[in-house]
């Protein structure tokens, strides 16, 4: 650093929000700097000492200047503590540089919060808070299981943003999945449309995600890359490039007066990856030479041993089934895996196969990728599924369909239930499995299993064939990347409680890394950086999340899934009530789902006899009749109550 900046940098010159007024040092500095001999103490000697220079031919030193050299402040101790009295050496340059200096001295408070994918595999969000900015990492849900009747997604709860959208300074997403992306078209109308930051496949699939919801013309994304640098708010973010189940993916670098903060995204080591783009290790060493305060880690697969296997791996496996089945080949898998997806059509078109879409989400992720570059194939090898798929010889077809998890209207479970309107399965065709069923969805896949096996299929999955590798990193790709980026704080993300536990052991037993600096958050409860440290936000700091019900694009009722649930468990009863001048003249009954379904029963007598004993003592001309339809229905309800010990709904219509 020249004089001429170090006096700018210690006077304030030119920094944003400082006054350009000269720093004084001390009085006491400046006493003893005179009684050291440093400097000159009177005018007299000021004067003495500039003949002397002239004398001498000070002026003539190599680039013109000054005669008289500059104190040097190197070995300077301030009395006061003020870094700015320092000349910084050149590795501390970057912790003092002018912009750490002001936000540092504003001892910002900056909370990382985690609305999902803490306690649960998918439903994937979180935020950072810097006084008046947040910044928000990913809108992801989770697939309902069958206990949530009908509905079509469960994503986080977003409540506290919603209140403060005014402070959202954009959302950024790692990558495609829609476990990060799917709940989009409902969270971005709900906060606004605040600026979206995507890589270009992220951002494609992020589109065709909220086209069918959503106006797209509200909608801002904008195109990063892992080289791309952010300014949102008090928030400098750059990216690292990594690997998953999906190219595009990135890691995201926020940098803090304290060091920086790193979220992996979902990620491994492949050094040999269907996009052709190898983990970066040397940019992670990069990242963590310059200081990591925390680091935010996917804890996935940190419970099992070993480095994840390539990519590349599993395109060898498949292309060699491919080559060899002589029948019709129905493959399932991620239509999200785009990367897997691409070779395996570039693989069945080498062979000869044309290659049938099943599925909407399978024809629209392939015609993303093609758009996009990541599959080459000739344009008559692709075809939406027809009834041709079953006239062509069936060595020349490949079908690739959904289904990998047991989802029940996916293509690959109707095909396995004879209710496909296009294919009809026999025991020459061989079915491939390219997935591992995720943790909830095991019973769906064997439901599907079990349907093959009555057909006679030959079944070929990845416990006896390399036809699927997991996105996420083992063990020793968790262990690697913690070493690299070497954080002061450590936080597992990502997965069931059990396998953050798992991470955070690891890290404790391989590094000797202090428990105290390694937290397990929780949706809602996150962690709180400052000054002091990192610490955990107490139950009092905690932001209000859950699971909220989406359904055809909107947030669900809260009450919706009770009822529903009361609905399968007790069914129903409907009664009318046909009254004329204030005085019942009929009560109809009809019962869906009620265990006595024969009206004749005893308890439709008695719900009779309880809505004409009600009207009486109740009816007022002077009020709308409908009025008397709620509590008619509540009384109804506490009488079945009382008899069945059952929840039954009563619906009661005036």
């Amino acid at each position: 650093m020249s004089d001429n900046k170090l006096d700018k940098w210690l006077s304030g010159e030119g920094l944003m929000g400082t006054p350009k007024k000269k720093a004084s040092l001390p009085k006491k500095e400046t006493e003893s700097r005179n009684k050291s001999g440093t400097g000159p103490k009177t005018r007299a000697e000021k004067k003495k000492i500039s003949e002397q220079k002239k004398s001498s031919g000070g002026n003539k030193r190599k680039g013109g200047g000054r005669g008289f050299k500059r104190p040097s402040f190197e070995n300077v101790k301030s009395t006061n503590n003020d870094p700015t009295l320092h000349r910084p050496t050149a590795e501390k340059r970057d912790k003092f540089h002018p912009t750490n200096f002001i936000k540092a001295n504003k001892k910002p408070s900056i909370r990382i919060v985690p609305l999902g994918g803490m306690e649960q595999v998918g439903m994937n969000m979180m935020f950072l808070e810097w006084d008046d900015d947040i910044v928000v990492i990913d809108t992801g849900l989770v697939f309902p299981s069958a206990e949530h009747l009908g509905v079509d997604a469960l994503v986080p709860d977003i409540s506290y943003l919603i209140k403060n959208k005014h402070k959202i300074r954009g959302v950024i997403y790692t990558h495609g999945h829609l476990d990060h992306v799917g709940g989009a078209p409902y969270m971005l109308k709900e906060l606004g449309f605040p600026p979206c930051y995507a890589t270009r496949l992220t951002k494609e699939l992020l589109l065709s995600q909220t086209d069918e919801w959503l106006d797209n013309k509200k909608i801002k994304v904008n195109e990063i890359t892992p080289k791309s640098k952010l300014q949102l708010g008090n928030f400098s973010i750059e990216f690292f490039h990594i690997n998953h189940s999906i190219p595009d993916g990135v890691g995201i670098v926020f940098n803090t007066p304290y060091g920086a903060i790193t979220h992996s995204s979902d990620f491994k080591f492949d050094y040999n990856p269907s996009d052709d783009q190898p983990s970066d290790l040397g940019r992670l060493a990069q990242i963590g030479s310059k200081g990591v305060v925390l680091a935010m880690n996917d804890s996935t697969n940190a419970l099992h041993a070993g480095h994840t296997p390539s990519e590349r791996v599993i395109e060898d496996a498949l292309e060699e089934i491919i080559k060899k089945t002589e029948g019709r080949i129905v493959m399932a898998t991620f239509a999200s895996n785009v990367g897997r997806v691409g070779k395996v059509v570039e693989a069945a078109e080498r062979a000869g196969r044309t290659v049938y879409l099943s599925g909407r989400s399978m024809e629209r992720n392939i015609g993303i990728a093609r758009k996009l570059n990541y599959l080459k194939c000739k344009d008559r090898t692709l075809q939406r599924m027809s009834a041709r798929a079953g006239k062509e010889h069936p060595s020349k077809v490949m079908i690739l369909c959904t289904g990998s998890q047991g989802e029940e209207l996916a293509a690959l479970t109707r095909m396995a239930a004879g209710v496909h309107r296009d294919v009809k399965l026999d025991r020459e065709d061989t079915i491939i499995f390219s997935s591992s069923p995720i943790p909830g969805n095991e019973m769906a896949v064997v439901s599907v299993l079990n349907n093959l096996a009555e057909i006679g299929c030959k079944v070929i999955d990845n416990k006896g064939y390399n036809t699927h590798v997991s996105g996420h990193g083992n063990a020793e790709d968790c262990k690697l990347m913690f070493g690299l980026l070497n954080p002061k704080y450590f936080a597992p993300i990502h997965g069931e409680v059990y396998m953050r536990h798992g991470h955070r052991k690891l890290i404790m037993d391989n590094f000797d890394f202090d428990p105290k600096k390694a937290f397990i958050m929780k949706n809602g409860q996150g962690l709180v950086l400052d000054s002091k440290g990192i610490r955990m936000m107490t139950e009092r700091e905690a932001v209000r999340t859950g699971d909220v019900f989406v359904q055809l694009g909107q947030k669900a009722p809260e009450k919706l899934l009770s009822d529903r649930r009361n609905l399968a468990e007790y069914g129903i009863i409907m009664a009318r009530v046909d009254h004329q001048k204030g005085s019942v003249k009929n009560v109809t009954f009809r019962a869906r789902g009620f265990l006595y379904m024969d009206l004749n029963h005893e308890i439709f007598k008695l719900l009779d006899n309880e809505i004409r004993q009600y009207w009486t003592r109740n009816y007022d001309p002077a009020r709308p009749e409908n009025v008397m339809e709620k509590p008619l229905s509540q009384i109804c309800q506490k009488l079945i109550y009382q008899k069945f010990r059952k929840e039954t709904i009563v619906e009661v219509v005036v």
